[in-house]
């Protein structure tokens, strides 16, 4: 939860932005929610599958289904063709190409208007291509978020904030367990369902929480 906080105050959200978030696993959910809580106008959310979107839209987040529409030409709708101000990548996984194509940062990309910022979150495996050229015409920021915890006003920094923000239900992180597993003999299957996410029904991947003995 501290990390979706960084990575939301690092997508420098201004009041009545319009912001996209490609992907509405545990990362883009907090993300989404997030973004409203920092001023945005609309948030947008896309994804495949219907439960999260569902939460999304339960939660004042604009769902997009990406198996009904393209992504892009929708969010160009919304906002009179200008794009989304920010666009936030919270998918990963294997993608090919990051400005052209139909992958997630592509979409993202894609997605923003020209002279808005791309926040790359997701975890990309190995290698991935990108035009300079598009994003230099565009002039997009490209922002991947830092790690650790960053001050956000006095006394306050991104840690304590998303503690009380998971304290207040104001970021309801329950919606998004699926699955309860009780001692570390159960170590193995946490990490199979998390493996497996679409068989088991899972939306995220396995948190693990220490407690006392």
């Amino acid at each position: 939860m501290a990390s979706s906080v960084l990575c939301t105050v690092d997508a420098g959200i201004d009041p009545g932005d319009d912001v996209l978030v490609v992907g509405v696993g545990v990362m883009g959910f907090q993300c989404a929610l997030l973004a409203k809580r920092f001023g945005a106008g609309e948030v947008y959310a896309v994804d495949v599958r219907n439960r999260p979107l569902s939460i999304a839209a339960d939660h004042g987040v604009r769902p997009i289904d990406a198996t009904a529409t393209d992504p892009v030409t929708e969010i160009r709708a919304a906002t009179d063709g200008l794009g989304a101000d920010v666009a936030i990548e919270a998918v990963g996984g294997e993608q090919s190409h990051a400005t052209d194509g139909d992958d997630p940062l592509a979409q993202a990309f894609r997605a923003v208007r020209r002279g808005g910022t791309v926040l790359h979150v997701g975890h990309i495996d190995g290698d991935i291509e990108m035009t300079a050229r598009a994003a230099r015409s565009k002039s997009i920021r490209w922002e991947n978020p830092r790690k650790g915890v960053a001050d956000v006003g006095p006394g306050t920094d991104t840690g304590d904030l998303a503690v009380e923000l998971v304290a207040s239900d104001a970021i309801p992180i329950v919606k998004y367990v699926t699955h309860e597993l009780d001692g570390l003999e159960s170590f193995g299957e946490a990490v199979e369902i998390t493996l497996d996410k679409g068989a088991y029904d899972a939306l995220g991947p396995a948190q693990i929480v220490l407690g006392d003995a």
